[in-house]
C-alpha cells in the first residue's frame, strides 16, 4: 500500500500540492520509462478523453505535470481550490495505475509526441553531443538515459510498456506526499488515493481469477490435443519408414544446385552488411571521449572548478560535467577531442593552474597521437587531484518546479535518499582517497556522429494509427461522454481565461515578434530529424495547401489572439478539435497561454507548420 507524508505549508500558504514518488529505472537507453510517463497522462477507464490534461491545466486554476529525477518520476499537481486538487489526484492516480492501452494511441504518443520532444532536444548541438557519447559508452558505469533518442523511442512496444507499468506504477511502489496548511485536505487526499489502490486491488484479484481459470481450461485442451497428436504421429511414423528407403536413393542422384544458391545469397547478404558498416565508418570522423567518475558528493565542488578544467583540456577540445546521477551513484567528466586532434601546438598555460606546480606545464607536439591522448588524460587527471574538494550532499534541482511541488521533492530525498547512491558508496565518497582514486582513473571511448533514427518504419506505423485514431473518434462522436473532458466539466463555474498558463520562455522572443498584422511567427529547428509530414485524415476543418515559404519543417510557432476571437476561446479550448494536433502526434506541445498582456496559441516541434497557420485562423473561427 502507498505511503503518506504531511508537509506542514504554514500559516501563510494558500496552495495545495499533491506529488506522487514512484522509482522507475530506466530500461538502457530505450526510454521505455519516458514512454510510460506521457502514457500515464493520455487516459484511463475512468478519464477516457485523450485531452483531459491539456483543457484542465489551459482552463482550470490547477497545474499538473510531471518530472524525473535520479530514477524516480514525480506526477503532480497543484491548486488553490481544494476540491479541484482532489479531483485532479484522481485523475492523476487513475492514470498511473492505468495499463489498458491501444495500439494506435501508444504509436501515437511514441513515434508522434515523444518523438518529436527528443527531436527538438538532440536540435541543440550540446545535448547532441551528450547523446551521442552516451549511445557508445560501454563503460559500466555508462548512464542509462530514462528519456530515450529519437533512434531508440520506436522500439518499445505496447507489450514492453505494460510490463513496464505491471512492475514499477503499482501502490505499493507509489508514495504520496502532501503539501498543504490543512491536516483535514490530507485526510481527504489519503481517502481518494487508498480507495483507488482497493478498487485496484480488486479488480487484479479477479483478473487473476479469470486468467487461472483460462490456463487450466487451456492446459487441459492441450492435454486432449496432445493425445491426439501422439496417435497421429505413432501412425506417420510407421508411413515415414515405408518411404524411407525409396528416398534414400533418390537422394544420393540429386543436384546440390539447389542447396549451392541458397549458401550464395546468404554470403551475398553478409557481404552487404559488412560493405554497408565499412562504408560508414570511412564517412564518419572519429572523436575520442575521456571520461572521469566521481561520486555524487563531490559535484557541487568540481561544478565550482568547471572553467578551469576546461582551460586546462584546451580550448579545441570540449570538457563539461554531466550533473546526472547514475546507477552506481556516481557522475560523468567528459572530455571530448577536437575532430581532428589538429597537429597544432597548444600550451597549458601555468597561469590558468595557479594551484599547480610548474612541472605540470605541458606542450602537445605533434608527435605520435597515443601519446598526446595519454598527455591530455595525465595533465587533467593531475588538475583534477590538485582540487582540495569538500564532499557535500547534492539536492535535487526544483527551482523550475512551485513552491510546494519543489518542498515535497526536496522532502522525498531526504526522506528516502532517493536521488542519491547506494549505502556502500555514500560511506566511501567522503574519504580523500575515493576522490583522488577517481581522479586518476580514466575510461576511453570513441565517438561517431549521431545516427539518424529510421524514419520509413515510424512514418509507416504512425500514419496507420491516425486512421485507427480517426475511425476511433468518429465512433465516439455519438457517444458525447467520451469527448468531454470530465474536470472541466464539472468544475465549469472555474473555467476562466484568467487560469491560463504564462507563455513558455522558449517561445517569447516569436512572441516578441507579432502584432496585430502579424498575428503568426514560426522558427524552423531540426531539420536533419523531422521524422515526417502526414496530414490528420480525421480533421473537420478545411486544410490549407502547403506553404512554400515554409515547407515540410518542424518548427516552433505562436499566434497572436485578437481580442474579437477571445469572446468565445474559453469553448474552442475545451473542444477535442482544438487539441488534435497534439493528440495525432504532430507536435510535441500545443496550448493557449498568456504573455505581456496579450493571449497566444502555440505549438512546439510541429511537425505541420506548413499548414498551422491558416489552422488557427479556422479553429478559432469554426469552434467559437
Amino acid at each position: 500500500m502507498s505511503e503518506f507524508h504531511f508537509i506542514d505549508a504554514g500559516s501563510g500558504s494558500k496552495v495545495h500540492s499533491v506529488v506522487f514518488a514512484l522509482k522507475t529505472p530506466a530500461a538502457g537507453h530505450t526510454g521505455l520509462s519516458h514512454l510510460a510517463e506521457h502514457m500515464s497522462f493520455r487516459r484511463s477507464h475512468q478519464y477516457p478523453t485523450a485531452h483531459e490534461l491539456f483543457t484542465a491545466n489551459t482552463l482550470l486554476p490547477v497545474t499538473i505535470n510531471a518530472t524525473t529525477l535520479a530514477e524516480y518520476t514525480f506526477f503532480f499537481a497543484s491548486s488553490e481550490k481544494a476540491n479541484v486538487l482532489l479531483d485532479a489526484v484522481n485523475y492523476l492516480y487513475c492514470g498511473l495505475l492505468n495499463r489498458d492501452y491501444g495500439t494506435d494511441e501508444v504509436t501515437l504518443e511514441r513515434d508522434g509526441v515523444i518523438f518529436n520532444e527528443l527531436a527538438m532536444l538532440e536540435a541543440n548541438s550540446d545535448y547532441a553531443l551528450n547523446a551521442a557519447i552516451r549511445l557508445t559508452d560501454t563503460n559500466k558505469n555508462a548512464y542509462q538515459h530514462a528519456g530515450g533518442f529519437t533512434q531508440t523511442i520506436g522500439s518499445n512496444s505496447i507489450q514492453a510498456l505494460q510490463d513496464y507499468k505491471r512492475q514499477w506504477y503499482q501502490p505499493s511502489n507509489i508514495t504520496t506526499l502532501v503539501y498543504s496548511n490543512s491536516a483535514h485536505f490530507f485526510e481527504q487526499c489519503k481517502e481518494v488515493v487508498t480507495a483507488l489502490s482497493e478498487e485496484i486491488a480488486v479488480s487484479a484479484m479477479k483478473a487473476q481469477s479469470v486468467e487461472t481459470a483460462l490456463s487450466a481450461e487451456k492446459t487441459l485442451s492441450e492435454k486432449t490435443a496432445l493425445s491426439a497428436e501422439t496417435a497421429l504421429s505413432e501412425k506417420a511414423a510407421l508411413s515415414e519408414k515405408a518411404a524411407l528407403s525409396e528416398e534414400s536413393t533418390l537422394n544420393r542422384n540429386a543436384s546440390l544446385s539447389q542447396h549451392a544458391s541458397q549458401r550464395e545469397h546468404s554470403h551475398l547478404d553478409k557481404e552487404a552488411s559488412l560493405d554497408a558498416q565499412t562504408t560508414k565508418g570511412e564517412n564518419e570522423s572519429i572523436r575520442h571521449v575521456l571520461t572521469w567518475w566521481f561520486p555524487r558528493c563531490f559535484l557541487n565542488g568540481l561544478q565550482q572548478q568547471e572553467a578551469t578544467l576546461s582551460t586546462v583540456a584546451g580550448l579545441e577540445n570540449t570538457l563539461f560535467i554531466d550533473p546526472e546521477i547514475n546507477q552506481q551513484g556516481n557522475f560523468a567528466i567528459r572530455l571530448v577531442t577536437n575532430e581532428a586532434m589538429k597537429e597544432v601546438a597548444s600550451e597549458l598555460s601555468i597561469e590558468a593552474l595557479p594551484k599547480l606546480s610548474q612541472n605540470l606545464t605541458h606542450k602537445l607536439v605533434s608527435d605520435d597521437y597515443d601519446k598526446r591522448l595519454r598527455q591530455l588524460k595525465h595533465v587533467v587527471s593531475a588538475c583534477l587531484a590538485s582540487f582540495d574538494i569538500r564532499p557535500s550532499k547534492p539536492t535535487p534541482d526544483t527551482d523550475k518546479h512551485a513552491e510546494g511541488v519543489g518542498a515535497a521533492i526536496r522532502y522525498f530525498a531526504q526522506l528516502t535518499d532517493a536521488l542519491g547512491s547506494n549505502e556502500g558508496a555514500a560511506k566511501d565518497c567522503a574519504t580523500k582517497s575515493a576522490y583522488l582514486a577517481s581522479a586518476n582513473k580514466v575510461s576511453h571511448s570513441y565517438l561517431g556522429a549521431l545516427p539518424s533514427p529510421e524514419k520509413s518504419v515510424a512514418r509507416e506505423r504512425i500514419r496507420k494509427a491516425r486512421k485507427g485514431f480517426s475511425a476511433q473518434a468518429s465512433a465516439s462522436n455519438s457517444d458525447q461522454s467520451l469527448l468531454m473532458p470530465r474536470l472541466t466539466s464539472k468544475y465549469r463555474h472555474f473555467i476562466a481565461l484568467e487560469n491560463l498558463p504564462a507563455l513558455p520562455r522558449l517561445l517569447r522572443p516569436l512572441a516578441n515578434n507579432t502584432t496585430n498584422l502579424k498575428r503568426f511567427n514560426a522558427e524552423h529547428i531540426a531539420s536533419h530529424l523531422t521524422p515526417f509530414f502526414i496530414q490528420s485524415p480525421s480533421t473537420t476543418l478545411e486544410l490549407a495547401s502547403p506553404n512554400s515559404a515554409y515547407g515540410y519543417l518542424v518548427s516552433h510557432w505562436v499566434y497572436r489572439i485578437g481580442l474579437y476571437q477571445q469572446a468565445r476561446l474559453h469553448e474552442v479550448l475545451a473542444d477535442q478539435l482544438f487539441w488534435q494536433p497534439r493528440t495525432s502526434g504532430e507536435c510535441y506541445a500545443l496550448g493557449a497561454a498568456a504573455y505581456e498582456n496579450n493571449l497566444f496559441l502555440f505549438g512546439a516541434s510541429d511537425t505541420n507548420i506548413i499548414e498551422r497557420e491558416n489552422w488557427c485562423h479556422k479553429v478559432l473561427s469554426i469552434l467559437s
